[in-house]
């Protein structure tokens, strides 16, 4: 699940809400006035009770129920009017946005702007996404091709939720001042990352989201520090700062639907849930070649991109920033990169079953 803040990117258990520590202390208290044997009994009863509230597992979700959820989280994205501030984090590096959503009987408006570094507003209606970059005087023009921009979080149809992931239900937090159901994803295998999710009780907005490592720990959060949603929020703050444009220069990345198994190109053995759900041919850069394909397993994706080589592309190896990890590797004449929300293995294996067979 990406949660990069531009417009087309790429579990703990917890004690129950009532402290049984707390309650152990004011049974106690009231020990003090009874027999003594009457209050070790009543001890080892307590303490039995602690025991099994710390091994019991919060509620797991029925497969249905659980895809039926994430759906819900995600049209909450699509469907509401809201307007916030979100900080997202990896590693040591955060970095601040302001998202204001409108939907309409036209669709979806959006502007998203980084508040920290260089100036940039992604002013988005429906699928068409605008980058005005003021400090460049460039305007990049693409199609949106993900879905999973924070506070949405799908990059396709969940459907085998429950066959990779353990999805639960615990406690309710507070987020951005509002009242958050927490849910957690916890993946089955080591090929996937899991997940923590807090939505908005009242409107199921996703408020928070965090990727948990293999070893339970958080390497990428995303969360809302103010938000308010609903209500009306006039269209004219999701248009663009800038008031003029003249002299400004303006690039389209453009992107086709394209077969390319019928150009040679196949993964004879995808990573175990991720499924292709894209591919097409991008121009950006000055490349008018670039093959994209794209597999996910609803909440993470891998994408493989295919472009000829050059005689100045020699740095082969592995990269990785938060939870996304990069693989680069010539392939005969082409050139590969293999990028991915997911463990650098799932990555490494993906990039391992990419086939050429010329003459198709």
């Amino acid at each position: 699940m990406g949660h990069a803040s531009s417009a087309n990117a790429a579990t703990v258990t917890r004690l129950p809400s009532k402290n049984p520590l707390r309650a152990i202390s004011a049974r106690r208290q009231r020990r003090r006035a009874l027999p003594w044997m009457r209050g070790a009994t009543a001890l080892a009863f307590s303490m039995l009770a602690l025991g099994a509230a710390l091994a019991a597992e919060p509620p797991a979700i029925a497969p249905a129920d659980g895809v039926a959820l994430l759906n819900r989280i995600q049209q909450a994205a699509q469907r509401q009017n809201y307007v916030g501030t979100f900080v997202h984090q990896q590693g040591t590096q955060v970095q601040s946005s302001r998202v204001t959503h409108v939907v309409d009987r036209a669709g979806e408006h959006e502007k998203l702007e980084l508040m920290d570094g260089q100036a940039r507003e992604f002013i988005r209606n429906n699928d068409d996404v605008r980058c005005y970059m003021p400090d460049s005087k460039l305007i990049l023009i693409e199609k949106r091709a993900r879905y999973d921009t924070f506070p949405a979080l799908l990059t396709s149809a969940p459907v085998d939720v429950d066959q990779y992931y353990r999805l639960s239900l615990e406690g309710v937090d507070r987020i951005a001042g509002r009242n958050a159901q927490l849910v957690v994803l916890e993946a089955r295998d080591k090929q996937r990352y899991g997940y923590r999710l807090w939505f908005d009780k009242d409107s199921y907005l996703l408020l928070k989201a965090q990727t948990i490592n293999e070893k339970g720990l958080p390497i990428e959060q995303v969360a809302f520090t103010n938000v308010t949603i609903g209500g009306t929020i006039d269209v004219s703050r999701v248009k663009p700062t800038a008031t003029s444009t003249e002299g400004w220069r303006t690039e389209t990345n453009r992107m086709v639907p394209v077969d390319l198994a019928q150009a040679g190109w196949s993964v004879t053995q995808p990573v175990p849930g991720f499924r292709k759900v894209m591919e097409v041919r991008r121009a950006f850069g000055g490349r008018e070649d670039i093959g994209q394909m794209v597999y996910s397993d609803g909440l993470a994706a891998i994408s493989i991109f295919i472009e000829p080589a050059s005689p100045h592309d020699s740095d082969e190896g592995e990269a990785s920033k938060g939870p996304i990890n990069v693989v680069t590797e010539r392939h005969g004449e082409f050139w590969l990169t293999v990028v991915g929300d997911a463990p650098a293995a799932s990555v490494r294996d993906m990039a391992r079953q990419i086939v050429f067979k010329s003459g198709k």
